[in-house]
């Protein structure tokens, strides 16, 4: 997931020695003839710890013998200290990445094939964008537990005062912008932005157009990405259907102008709707990012586990993995904390207690989707366009400007 969400989504309690399970298959080994594995991922809220503990007793059912302590640092460290933490001794054999971050991390962790193929691991069980975005040069480098399509919630209410059909798997830019007028008025705006490139990101890989060129290589001011991104501003500096946002804006400011229903509309991830529908005083939608053709296009988030490349032990580590990863423990997590799941086995158990035609959204979505990979200077690239977009809402500057200044800056 993204940072604003997979602080939530996994997290672990620096010390905590818990228990996990390895798959029942592949060979006979186990931790207990080597001690301990050590699990290094980040540190968040009691939510985050409590998420981890559901996620752990759940592996637990695999196969009680493999030992696994957690530690880590918080969320934001993590990045960082994960790096230190690799060169010192007594290094962990177990990793967390985000796709978004497994290029930053592609020197920590170990390429996977031969492990997925000596193991008998069936790949084809596993959402392909998201094996996508752990895939580096070529390789492998996690197997993930979720993939999260960027979706645009709506308040469905809001929606039927006005006379306007909900959408569903389906919603073009022009029906959008249609019913984004027809909610704006002169105090009250239908769409709350954020500054920063995540959402942006999300609504250009709606419009097939891509951050990267054919190398993997940032790529910020191809044409088709600049034309993406001056149609995000222009929903704020020439239709006037949201409120510029502020460089400090935080996540939540939006977030909660939209469950307050200050707006009616916003772009975010499917891991906020249980904080979404419990906020919010209204009915809750899901539909698609809006792209030129309405078909979707997500753009998926979403995180996984991977083994540290000085692992001394990568079976039993690997054997750690499909257990954390498997069809049981991610139905278990979709249904109690909310993950999409990278597997289409368990992406049921996600739509329980959700509106009619949520997971509908979602799988389509997910039936065209293209991971949120990124290249290591992408935290440059996300301080950077903060920073600048502002200015683009505000129709200070241009999109083409704003990119090639964050291209300039951060090179490849």
């Amino acid at each position: 997931m993204h940072v604003r969400h997979l602080t939530t989504t996994v997290a672990a309690v620096a010390g905590l020695a818990v228990t996990l399970t390895a798959c029942g298959g592949g060979d006979d080994s186990t931790s207990t003839t080597g001690g301990p594995l050590q699990l290094y991922t980040w540190v968040s809220s009691q939510s985050d710890r409590e998420q981890w503990e559901s996620f752990v007793s759940e592996a637990q059912k695999e196969d009680p013998d493999l030992d696994v302590t957690i530690e880590g640092p918080s969320f934001a460290d993590y990045w960082t200290k994960v790096k230190t933490r690799l060169s010192g001794d007594d290094t962990p054999c177990l990793l967390t990445t985000q796709a978004a971050r497994a290029q930053e991390l592609s020197s920590l962790l170990m390429p996977l094939d031969d492990l997925v193929e000596k193991h008998d691991f069936d790949l084809s069980e596993v959402d392909p964008s998201m094996l996508e975005g752990m895939t580096v040069d070529d390789s492998l480098r996690a197997i993930p537990y979720d993939a999260e399509p960027v979706v645009l919630f709506y308040n469905a209410d809001a929606f039927t005062a006005a006379g306007l059909t909900p959408p569903g798997p389906e919603y073009s830019r022009e029906r959008f912008l249609a019913d984004a007028t027809a909610l704006t008025t002169d105090d009250h705006k239908a769409l709350a932005v954020t500054p920063g490139m995540f959402i942006p990101a999300a609504w250009a890989t709606a419009g097939d157009a891509s951050w990267l060129n054919g190398d993997g290589d940032l790529d910020l001011t191809n044409a088709d990405f600049v034309a993406q991104l001056q149609d995000y501003f222009d929903l704020v500096a020439v239709e006037g259907i949201a409120n510029p946002p502020n460089a400090a804006d935080a996540a939540d400011v939006a977030q909660q102008a939209f469950t307050s229903g200050d707006v009616d509309m916003l772009i975010e991830g499917p891991w906020m709707y249980g904080t979404f529908d419990e906020a919010a005083d209204f009915t809750l939608g899901v539909t698609i990012v809006p792209s030129p053709s309405g078909r979707p296009h997500g753009m998926t988030a979403g995180s996984g586990f991977g083994i540290a490349a000085n692992c001394d032990r990568p079976d039993d580590a690997f054997e750690a993995i499909v257990a954390l990863t498997s069809t049981g423990v991610q139905e278990s997590l979709a249904a109690s904390r909310g993950i999409v799941p990278a597997r289409a086995e368990a992406l049921p158990a996600w739509a329980e207690g959700k509106a009619p035609g949520a997971a509908d959204v979602v799988t389509a979505l997910l039936g065209n989707a293209t991971a949120q990979v990124t290249t290591p200077t992408w935290n440059q690239v996300e301080t950077l366009m903060t920073q600048y977009s502002v200015e683009g809402y505000r129709g200070q500057r241009s999109a083409e400007e704003i990119l090639r200044t964050i291209q300039d800056s951060v090179g490849g």
